[in-house]
């Protein structure tokens, strides 16, 4: 396999990148959004040196890949479908699926259907139930200080989204949120810089908090309980996908292990790259 390149699946150009050699088998990534791209998870490369090959790639509509203009195709199961489409091209065999962020809804969505195909699942910084990540959300909104609330609720409701006031609260908030290591890595701002909005604002919109996009009835809690691999869930305490969030998962999925880092936020990857690679390489090699 190229180290890195371009699929057609479903129909659309998908860029992948793939490091190392699957001595002990081959870790599939999935990346946040709806509408990011892989390039903020290149940490998990590190885990190359343990004898896994990790594979990422940019899903359809964001990062290098395809854009499409049909909106009605940014739904969850069609990504599941991409998910297999990219593992049964690129040959993969069976895989430990990991998810990131919105990755990780994909990855328990995936899951759910194609078990067979995964030998263990790695959730990180996600939920099972958009629901109850709205009420999450805004308890943490409510954390922030009253100025940025302002500023935010403002010019969300003037629907100005560009407005200097608004993008300086939403950087706060992301700089509070969403990485806490400073400077932030160029992999990582990168995402920003790129982020596919008709994606991100399709599935779940364009506000910090409310989520009106497709996603935002979508809950596979009461499904978890059919999963039987071997499952890490891990994030950090800073995140504003919250443990509560995690604890869930970590209830309904049975035989999961359940790690909450402290003082990391939601790119724990890179706030503490050693540690959090460090408790994915334990998990794996414990398999």
């Amino acid at each position: 396999m190229d180290p890195e390149g371009f699929l057609t699946v479903g129909g659309f150009r998908i860029f992948y990148r793939s490091e190392g050699e699957p001595t002990k088998g081959t870790l599939l990534g999935l990346h946040g959004g709806p509408g990011g791209c892989y390039d903020y998870l290149t940490p998990l490369f590190d885990l190359a040196k343990a004898g896994y090959r990790i594979v990422l790639y940019d899903q359809s509509g964001g990062g290098k890949s395809q854009r499409i203009k049909d909106s009605s195709l940014y739904t969850v199961e069609r990504y599941v479908e991409e998910v297999e489409g990219v593992r049964k091209t690129l040959k993969l065999g069976v895989v430990h699926l990991y998810g990131h962020s919105w990755g990780g809804m994909l990855a328990q969505a995936y899951a759910l259907k194609y078990q067979k195909n995964i030998s263990s699942l790695i959730l990180s910084g996600t939920t099972s139930s958009i629901p109850t990540l709205r009420t999450e959300s805004e308890r943490v909104f409510q954390t922030l200080p009253a100025d940025i609330r302002k500023a935010v609720t403002k010019y969300e409701s003037l629907g100005d989204f560009e407005n200097p006031e608004y993008l300086a609260a939403v950087d706060f908030f992301n700089h509070r949120f969403q990485a806490l290591v400073d400077p932030w890595p160029e992999t990582l701002k990168h995402v920003f810089e790129s982020f596919s909005f008709p994606v991100a604002n399709t599935m779940f919109g364009p506000y910090v908090v409310a989520i009106n996009g497709n996603m935002r009835y979508w809950d596979v809690t009461e499904k978890l309980g059919r999963l039987r691999v071997p499952c890490l869930i891990i994030c950090g305490d800073r995140d504003f996908l919250t443990p509560k969030l995690h604890e869930m998962l970590h209830k309904n999925i049975r035989g999961s292990k359940l790690v909450v880092m402290k003082g990391v936020s939601h790119g724990s990857m890179w706030d503490a790259r050693e540690a959090y690679v460090g408790h994915l390489r334990s998990f794996l090699n414990s398999l």
